[in-house]
């Protein structure tokens, strides 16, 4: 038997990042040796283990044949199966080169070095098109690489005969492939990579509808509404913030169709219909959910209040609404993204507040003693004279503001 390094842990060997999980493959072994030899069985789909006094996991060798729709359906065959059958099976030449570390050689049957060198993501093999998630993973790659890296003529040809298939994926699995990318620095690189492969109507009609239409004004010269998303998009650090700025505008492609302008974007029922839709395609997280479909609803009361131009009253109302701290941040990330996220006159010109005013204004909103009667006062007399006080700590905060 002998065991190679293999996958990402040897392509992020080359480029000389720092590797954590490590994958092994064991040539020429069987379940019976690899159990003799202290190895544990973990394995579902296929043989894999784990080792005791040994780092990463280990698998046998194998081939796949692909016997259904879905992506677990697949026949796996162990038996004399050579190390470059085993590569050849995986999806990207920079993810099918092998490393013996005990000579340190790297094997590298499919020109994955060179690619790496040039700055390629190429198909290994015609394998690639048997899963047609490994169209979103290479998105997902060149986001996570650099934008300066390209696409082989081969893989957006594939991706072309995949379309279909797409539609077809799972939501969880999309989720986890953009929920990777949106922890990458410049994330809008995975979804022009989707449009490159003509991808992104299949996998996220809400985004793809918003490249049909132009804002057009002095505020917004960048061209479509899709393109000032992923300049929103590249603003913001958290994933967070990213997931709130990518649905924020969803509702202007429903609102511009139907009524010729965007006006109706942040209306409730047309945001609660683009949200269903939304969850149709992504198993969003309920905070994830929560905090985007909040944004999307209050993205343009947001900068109204940054700029002052609100009652006392409906500021108290509006940031109130917001539960706790953490989602306070996100949310605050989302809207300055969203204010610099453009081409044309600056919409951050006239901001009467920042980021830690609002926060300071939220905590005395939030922790006040507001000192009403639970037990004689009706519910609405109550809620009068909530908003009453919280009026007049806006009030008074503004006041404070103004004088220093």
């Amino acid at each position: 038997m002998k065991q190679y390094l293999v996958g990402g842990a040897v392509r992020d060997l080359v480029l000389g990042k720092n590797v954590s999980d490590k994958d092994y493959v064991a040539v020429g072994s069987s379940v019976e040796e690899m159990i003799s030899l202290g190895f544990k069985s973990v394995g579902k789909s296929f043989p894999v283990f784990i080792h005791s006094q040994k780092e990463g996991e280990f698998a046998l060798a194998r081939t796949e044949k692909k016997s259904g729709k879905k992506h677990f359906d697949f026949e796996c065959f162990t038996k004399d199966i050579s190390l470059e059958e085993d590569l050849k099976r995986r999806d990207l030449t920079i993810n099918s080169i092998a490393y013996d570390e005990e000579n340190d050689e790297f094997i590298d049957p499919f020109g994955g070095l060179g690619d790496i060198k040039n700055k390629i993501l190429r198909p290994t093999s015609e394998a690639f098109k048997e899963d047609a998630l490994r169209i979103v993973r290479a998105a997902r790659f060149k986001t996570e690489l650099g934008g300066d890296w390209n696409f082989d003529k081969k893989l957006k040809d594939y991706a072309l005969c995949m379309k279909e298939e797409l539609k077809e994926l799972s939501k969880e699995r999309i989720y986890k492939e953009t929920k990777k990318a949106l922890c990458a620095r410049n994330s809008s690189v995975f979804f022009y990579s989707l449009l490159e492969f003509d991808a992104l109507d299949a996998l996220f009609p809400f985004l793809y509808n918003l490249t049909k239409i132009s804002h057009d004004n002095e505020y917004h010269m960048e061209g479509s509404v899709f393109a000032h998303t992923m300049m929103a998009l590249d603003l913001c650090e958290s994933a967070a913030a990213k997931w709130a700025v990518l649905f924020h505008d969803s509702g202007k492609y429903q609102s511009f169709s139907e009524d010729g302008n965007f006006h109706r974007h942040y209306d409730e029922k047309i945001i609660k219909s683009v949200f269903t839709g939304i969850q149709k395609s992504l198993s969003l997280s309920r905070e994830e959910f929560e905090i985007s479909k909040f944004f999307a609803l209050n993205h343009h009361k947001l900068q109204i209040l940054l700029k002052n131009n609100m009652r006392a009253s409906k500021i108290a109302v509006l940031l109130f609404k917001i539960k706790d701290k953490n989602r306070l941040e996100n949310i605050l990330e989302a809207s300055f993204a969203d204010l610099r996220g453009r081409v044309g006159k600056s919409s951050e010109s006239g901001l009467f507040f920042n980021k830690e005013e609002i926060k300071k204004l939220w905590e005395l909103l939030k922790y006040a003693d507001y000192g009403v009667d639970n037990e004689t006062m009706s519910v609405e007399r109550i809620k009068s004279e909530i908003i009453q006080k919280q009026a007049q700590i806006v009030k008074n905060f503004i006041k404070s503001k103004a004088i220093f």
